[in-house]
């Protein structure tokens, strides 16, 4: 098989099923039933790689945001921290059937059903002002202090360089939050990041293959040693990959490692050698491609 038809299959493979999306949608609709009770006029939104169509089978949470009236975002004159919010979610939203506990970044409530693999990680906002016809958020920022997010317009910004490319990046988003699911040290690469780095950067324009395509993202974060990126929808802060210096250097040198070995697949390819070039990219995946 053609190496670029290995890795469109591959990232075929790793969608998320017709029964993943069937739980996805079934613990939404519980999940709102249960808001509604604990949290009367809040409003649900889905965000995230399942709403960017960038998702992976198993391993992605399904992320939502859930958006919470204004009078909650002050007391006693003072703006609430997002701990107090996210505290409150968390004791609320536990009962027999779900289990829920603080993320381990602080920033969300994760939501842990009996007997299912995935989770519901719950974002705590609130509506902050509509400049454009995409509205904007105050969430919990990577230092627990609130920050301007908007999702819709990440999603919107997403689709609209995925049709410019002829349908190719959410294709290779999958495929590169696969490497970095399987990479040693672990990427922790952001979804977010990946997203509108893919987005923002024109790799995927014109006629190029999917290994050109990976290749030159690898090329570009290890020009600039995985750069934090500035908010393409107008936040406020930086989008950033890994969410500490550690990680960021863990990260810089798995990156560095994949773009060799995609120069090397590609050099194999250039030379005829279609074997050579897939076994290449197994051992970039770590699995069969």
């Amino acid at each position: 098989m053609n190496p670029n038809a290995a890795l469109s299959r591959l990232a075929d493979r790793v969608q998320p099923d017709a029964a993943e999306m069937l739980w996805a949608r079934d613990r939404l609709a519980a999940l709102e039933r249960r808001m509604a009770k604990a949290f009367p006029r809040c409003r649900l939104v889905p965000i995230g790689s399942y709403s960017r169509g960038t998702a992976i089978a198993v391993h992605s949470n399904v992320d939502i945001l859930a958006v919470l009236p204004r009078e909650w975002a002050t007391w006693g004159g003072r703006r609430v921290a997002p701990g107090m919010i996210i505290q409150r979610m968390a004791q609320d939203l536990s009962d027999q059937h779900c289990t829920a506990t603080i993320r381990r970044d602080g920033r969300a409530v994760e939501l842990s059903f009996r007997g299912a693999i995935h989770t519901l990680d719950v974002l705590p906002g609130f509506t902050v002002r509509r400049t454009t016809r995409y509205p904007r958020y105050s969430v919990p920022g990577a230092d627990l202090r609130w920050v301007d997010v908007s999702p819709q317009c990440h999603d919107a910004l997403f689709s609209q360089a995925n049709l410019r490319s002829g349908g190719k990046l959410r294709a290779i988003s999958r495929l590169v939050k696969t490497w970095g699911i399987v990479v040693a040290p672990p990427g922790g690469i952001s979804s977010l990041y990946i997203d509108m780095m893919l987005a923002t950067s024109g790799i995927a324009s014109g006629v190029r293959s999917y290994g050109d395509c990976l290749r030159e993202l690898f090329n570009v974060l290890v020009r600039r040693e995985v750069p934090g990126l500035l908010d393409p929808a107008g936040g406020s802060g930086v989008i950033v990959a890994s969410s500490s210096l550690g990680a960021r250097e863990r990260l810089c040198d798995s990156v560095k490692a994949a773009a060799d070995q995609a120069q090397a697949t590609l050099e194999a390819q250039t030379r005829g050698d279609d074997a050579s070039a897939r076994r290449q990219w197994k051992v970039l995946f770590k699995r069969r491609v």
